[in-house]
């Protein structure tokens, strides 16, 4: 049997090794949380990066961004999109992309299709695990991977977890960016604007773009004298950002169809739109039911990194805080310092210290875990 001796300093080699890991990750984990903070939305321009293409579940070439780090044996990181319209040019997904190579890994951000057509669908499961497959095979891609779901994305990729595709080459860990729990307590965020966590109540005023999302997807699901194919297409021309096409379908429309596209759109919600909401959660429960971690989540046995923004507008905080408890195998951080996949600058000095600190120890736990 081999002795294992301590060294001349009294500490086992064992404990010194463990040292050196814990140093390297507060080390990789400070320059990474530096790098968030001085991120600079002017320089995006500047940011190197190479778009690629994987195969995707339509058999058609979908374009993967891809931030190449310096060290060619680099380690990989997989950034799951959430549903939005600038996929893999969000500004968001850029920052931790670039933060994340500047520390030395090799960052995938893949498109998938639905979620840039903000399309709330059972596919985009299978379109994770397919997707997690096709980046395996990579070229680049070296050993086990790191992967990491933002907003929407987070849930579809947990739950792509359970898939075949995925347990045939597990990743190290899932890390969980402003996701929710369930959506259906996450819709009823939008109806008061209200976070009741550990008796104490807040209130941030949800992001419009919740109830665009909620009525592109659902409002045909729901009975009412409305025009529903006009003002759906109508919302799909916001998401796109064509205000031409948004304001010619508005002029067809009545007056009572005009304003409740002008509610949607300006997140302006009253008692109807309230209904209408409850409506689309009851009419759609299953579909929803099915994308909710809170019904499968416990069964996640891989190491998962949940993290929210406090002030997140699109997903109350208390989501990430209920998705911990049911997931046993995770480790949580809420920040009040980010906000949805932003840093709010309306805090003082201090506070931005110690929230940078909680981060540095947070994103340390990550990087050795994962090393």
């Amino acid at each position: 049997m081999q002795q294992e001796f301590d060294s001349p300093t009294g500490y086992k080699p064992s404990c010194i090794f463990e040292m050196i890991d814990t140093i390297k990750a507060y080390y990789k984990s400070t320059r990474y949380i530096l790098n968030l903070v001085k991120f600079n939305e002017a320089n995006i321009k500047s940011i190197k990066y190479k778009d690629e293409y994987y195969i995707g579940l339509d058999h058609k070439e979908t374009t993967v961004r891809v931030f190449y780090a310096k060290n060619k044996n680099a380690q990989s990181v997989f950034i799951f999109p959430g549903a939005s319209p600038y996929a893999e040019n969000h500004p968001g997904m850029i920052m931790l992309a670039n933060a994340l190579r500047n520390v030395g890994y090799n960052v995938f951000l893949p498109r998938i299709p639905n979620l840039k057509n903000l399309l709330i669908v059972k596919d985009n499961v299978e379109w994770f695990s397919h997707c997690y497959e096709q980046l395996l095979q990579h070229s680049k891609v070296n050993g086990r991977v790191m992967v990491v779901g933002m907003s929407y994305g987070g849930a579809n990729l947990l739950k792509a977890s359970f898939e075949d595709k995925f347990n045939s080459n597990p990743p190290l860990s899932i890390l969980s960016y402003g996701t929710y729990y369930s959506i259906e307590t996450a819709l009823n965020f939008f109806l008061t604007g209200e976070i009741n966590y550990q008796n104490k109540l807040y209130k941030i005023t949800p992001h419009e773009w919740g109830t665009i999302v909620i009525f592109y997807n659902f409002f045909k699901t729901i009975k009412t004298n409305l025009n529903k194919e006009k003002i759906t297409l109508l919302l799909k021309y916001r998401i796109e950002d064509n205000d031409n096409k948004v304001e010619e379908i508005k002029r067809d429309l009545n007056q009572e169809e005009k304003n409740l596209v002008n509610q949607i759109l300006n997140g302006k919600i009253d008692q109807k739109i309230k209904d209408m909401i409850l409506d689309m959660i009851e009419k759609n429960k299953d579909l929803l039911s099915y994308l909710s971690p809170k019904n499968w989540a416990e069964n996640i046995h891989t190491k998962t990194f949940i993290m929210h923004g406090a002030n997140d507008s699109m997903v109350p905080f208390t989501e990430s805080t209920m998705l911990a408890d049911k997931i046993k195998n995770s480790k949580m951080l809420i920040s009040f310092l980010f906000e949805h996949r932003e840093m709010s600058n309306n805090r003082g000095l201090l506070f931005k210290i110690k929230e940078i600190l909680k981060m540095i120890n947070f994103f340390a736990l990550y990087f050795k875990f994962n090393k």
